[in-house]
C-alpha cells in the first residue's frame, strides 16, 4: 500500500513538472509572433515609403497677387475698350518652395466676358456673365506662344521660383482649333473661346493650387483696374 501511494505521488510531481517546463516554450513562441508581426509591419512601412506614397508632402508657397488690369472686352465707346491682350494679373513667388509648372494650377473667377462661336457665323459673339478661367497647368502646353515670350525666364527650368512673376493674359489660350490648356466658363457655359476679360471695378478670386496633391496653395483677391494704353 505504501509502495502504491509513492507510485502515484512521483507520476503527480512528474506530471506538474513537465507542464511547468511546457511554459517557458510557449512564451517564447509567443514572443517570437510578436517579433515577426513587427518586422512585417516595418518591412511594409519600409516598402511603402520607397515608393513615394508615404513621403509625398504637397508644396507651401507665398504667392502675392501684385496687379489685376482689364476690363470687359469690346463693351462700352471705342475709346473705352479693352482687348483680351489689355487684361492681364501679375503674380509673384515671395517664398516657400519652388512650385512645379506641370503640377500647378491657377482658377480665376468673377465677373467677366469671352467670345461664343466662330466670328462672323450665326449664334457668335461675346458672352457675358459669371466668368471661371481654369489653368491646367503653368507649363507653356496649350497656350498662346506670347505666354512663354512674358514668362520664360520663370518658367523655362520647369518651376516658378522664388523672386519670379508669372504674368497671365486673357488671350493666352492655343491660338486656333489647337488644344488650350486655358479653360473659360461664362455662365456655367463652356463653348467660349477660351479667352477672357473682367470686368473693370469688380473683383475677381484666384486660387493657385497643387494639381498632385489637390491642395491650395494660395488664395488671393484684388479689384481689376481699368488701365488704357
Amino acid at each position: 500500500m505504501k509502495a502504491w501511494i509513492q507510485v502515484r505521488l512521483k507520476s503527480f510531481f512528474s506530471s506538474k513538472s513537465g507542464s511547468d517546463a511546457a511554459v517557458p516554450v510557449i512564451g517564447s513562441l509567443i514572443l517570437l509572433m510578436i517579433l515577426f508581426i513587427l518586422v512585417g509591419l516595418a518591412a511594409s512601412s519600409f516598402f511603402d515609403s520607397s515608393r513615394g506614397g508615404a513621403s509625398f508632402q504637397s508644396p507651401v508657397a507665398k504667392i502675392d497677387l501684385e496687379s489685376c488690369e482689364g476690363g470687359l472686352y469690346g463693351v462700352g465707346p471705342t475709346d473705352e475698350r479693352v482687348t483680351l491682350e489689355e487684361n492681364q494679373i501679375m503674380l509673384e513667388h515671395k517664398g516657400g518652395d519652388s512650385l512645379p509648372v506641370k503640377t500647378t494650377s491657377i482658377r480665376i473667377s468673377g465677373y467677366g466676358n469671352s467670345y461664343r462661336g466662330v466670328v462672323g457665323t450665326k449664334g457668335s459673339g461675346r458672352v457675358e456673365g459669371n466668368t471661371i478661367v481654369h489653368y491646367e497647368d503653368l507649363s507653356s502646353e496649350g497656350k498662346n506662344p506670347d505666354y512663354m515670350d512674358r514668362n520664360g525666364a520663370a518658367l523655362e527650368d520647369g518651376f516658378w521660383d522664388v523672386g519670379e512673376r508669372l504674368i497671365l493674359c486673357g488671350q493666352d489660350s492655343a491660338e486656333g482649333d489647337s488644344y488650350s490648356s486655358v479653360k473659360v466658363s461664362v455662365g456655367g457655359g463652356k463653348n467660349t473661346s477660351d479667352n477672357y476679360g473682367f470686368k473693370a471695378g469688380s473683383e475677381i478670386s484666384l486660387k493657385v493650387i497643387d494639381s498632385e496633391g489637390r491642395n491650395v496653395i494660395a488664395d488671393r483677391t484684388a479689384a481689376v483696374e481699368f488701365v488704357k494704353d
